[in-house]
């Protein structure tokens, strides 16, 4: 069973006296254990798209459904809760709490979803040894480089054990060495725990990672390349090579 599918996806954005289309009937299926890139220029809909395949913004029309429930036919209550307990995101921004270490970071998903705190420390912890991080626990994230902020935020998506982590552009402040870094994380927890990722990025040395690239332009899909027969090449590309 795929873990996503958006079916027909049409959104449109009322202005006032102008309505704008940014999905003109997009359909895509992310299948479990797929890395999958989603590329196009500014305005193309491709943060649109990841916004409703997440469950964040819902289609004007069509259907996207996870894990075979159609979210349409739930609540809002009810969404919230399968975007939460089914849904890992990581965004450009970092987002984490200042105030919070590493760890209180990566728990706070848990304990808002009602998980005791000795079981939110233990299942925190172990989303930080994932991503090399374990020992930086206790640290702010003024202490941290910005790629460590973004592994910190990679294991606050993992520590829900997601069907799917959703990337909107999460390598857009990094740098170049730093960018590497956290995509060819994202590519071992495909290769290595069969976690499904879908990225939205305009950096295309990204998608050398990648498993299957969608390009977005005016609202619908232009081209599908699929990756899968390289799949043995992803961890060293030439360009990662040059990176570090």
């Amino acid at each position: 069973m795929p873990v996503i599918e958006a079916r027909d996806i049409v959104k449109t954005f009322d202005t006032g006296a102008v309505s704008v289309q940014a999905l003109r009937g997009v359909d895509l299926t992310v299948e479990p254990g797929e890395f999958l890139a989603i590329v196009g220029s500014s305005g193309s809909g491709k943060s649109t798209l990841l916004s409703i395949v997440g469950g964040v913004d819902t289609p004007t029309s069509g259907q996207v459904i996870l894990e075979g429930t159609d979210l349409a036919t739930v609540s809002d209550t009810e969404r919230t809760l399968m975007r939460r307990r089914r849904i890992g995101f990581v965004f450009q921004a970092f987002n984490l709490l200042p105030t919070l270490s590493a760890l209180e970071n990566v728990m706070l998903p848990l304990e808002l979803d009602g998980v005791s705190s000795r079981e939110a420390r233990e299942r925190a912890m172990a989303a930080l040894e994932k991503v090399s991080l374990a020992k930086r626990a206790e640290h702010l994230p003024s202490m941290m480089s910005g790629g460590e902020q973004q592994r910190v935020a990679v294991a606050r998506a993992l520590v829900i054990k997601p069907a799917l982590v959703l990337g909107d552009e999460p390598t857009g402040n990094l740098d170049s060495v730093n960018g590497e870094q956290v995509i060819r994380l994202f590519r071992d927890l495909v290769d290595k725990q069969g976690q499904t990722v879908v990225i939205v990025t305009h950096e295309m040395h990204v998608t050398d990672y990648a498993d299957r690239i969608v390009r977005l332009r005016d609202g619908h899909i232009e081209s599908e390349v699929s990756l899968h027969h390289q799949r043995g090449l992803k961890a060293t590309p030439a360009k990662a090579g040059k990176a570090s």
